[in-house]
C-alpha cells in the first residue's frame, strides 16, 4: 500500500473536546496538529512505524489483547487531562469490547511521574499492570510515597515491585526511552495524545470522540484490507 494513497484518505483528526488539554503547541489551539509536521508527514511516520507504536514488547496491553482496532495513549500519571479523560477511557474500552488498548507510558511531568511509570511497568512482572494504572490515574495527588501506597492497597507485594524496578531498570529504562523518541518524531507536546490506525488526535476528546476515532480507524482497516 503506497503512502501518499494513505495520506489522501487519513489525516489527522481534531475531535470536539472537553475543555483545554494539557497540550501547548506554541500558540495554536490545543486541538490543532503540531505546527512542524503536514498531516501527511505524521499519517506516514504512524504507518511506518506501526509495529513500534502498537507491538513493543514491553508496552503493557488493556482491554482486548485480539481486538480488531488498537487504540494507543501517551500519558503521565500527574496530568489532570489524563486523570479527567480515564473512566471515559475505561466506558469506551468496556462499551466496545474488540479495542486493543496500549498504553504508552510518557512521565513529562517530573520525578515522581517517572518513578510512577517506573513503578506502572514494574508492576507488570506481578500481572497487576491494569489495577496499579486505574489506580494511579484515580489519585488525586502522588508523591513518591504514595506511589507504593497505591501499590500495597491494591495487592501489589511492594517489596518485589521494588526489587524489580532494579531488576528490571534497563527494560523499563528502554521502554519509556522508545516512548518518548516517538513522541519527539511526533511533535508531541503534552499528554493525553491518542492513536488509532494512523489517526493522531492530541489533546482530550469526550467519549462520543474517542468512539469517533475508534470508528475512523476501524473504517480505514477495511480500506487498507
Amino acid at each position: 500500500m503506497k503512502i501518499d494513497r494513505i495520506s489522501s484518505l487519513v489525516s489527522v483528526v481534531s475531535l470536539v473536546v472537553a475543555g483545554m488539554s494539557a497540550f501547548v503547541y506554541f500558540n495554536q489551539p490545543s486541538q490543532h496538529q503540531p505546527p512542524h509536521l503536514s498531516s501527511e508527514q505524521i499519517t506516514s511516520f504512524i504507518y511506518k512505524h506501526q509495529d513500534t507504536l502498537t507491538k513493543a514488547p514491553n508496552d503493557p496491553v488493556l482491554g482486548n489483547p485480539k481486538g480488531n482496532v488498537t487504540l494507543v495513549e501517551f500519558f503521565d500519571y500527574r496530568c489532570s487531562y489524563c486523570k479527567a479523560i480515564h473512566p471515559s477511557l475505561l466506558q469506551v474500552l468496556e462499551d466496545d469490547g474488540h479495542i486493543r488498548y496500549v498504553a504508552k507510558e510518557f512521565p513529562i511531568l517530573g520525578a515522581v511521574s517517572k518513578l510512577a511509570s517506573q513503578a506502572a511497568l514494574a508492576s507488570q512482572k506481578q500481572g497487576l499492570y491494569g489495577k496499579y494504572n486505574n489506580a494511579l490515574m484515580s489519585a488525586k495527588h502522588l508523591t513518591g510515597t504514595s506511589i507504593f501506597t497505591i501499590a500495597e492497597h491494591i495487592g501489589i507485594d511492594v517489596a518485589r515491585l521494588k526489587n524489580d524496578m532494579v531488576t528490571y531498570q534497563d527494560e523499563i529504562k528502554a521502554t519509556l526511552a522508545a516512548n518518548f523518541k516517538l513522541a519527539k518524531a511526533l511533535e508531541l507536546k503534552g499528554t493525553p495524545a491518542f492513536i488509532a490506525g494512523t489517526i493522531l488526535v492530541p489533546g482530550m476528546p469526550n467519549v462520543a470522540g474517542l468512539k469517533k476515532l475508534i470508528i475512523r480507524a476501524r473504517l480505514q482497516n477495511h480500506q487498507f484490507d
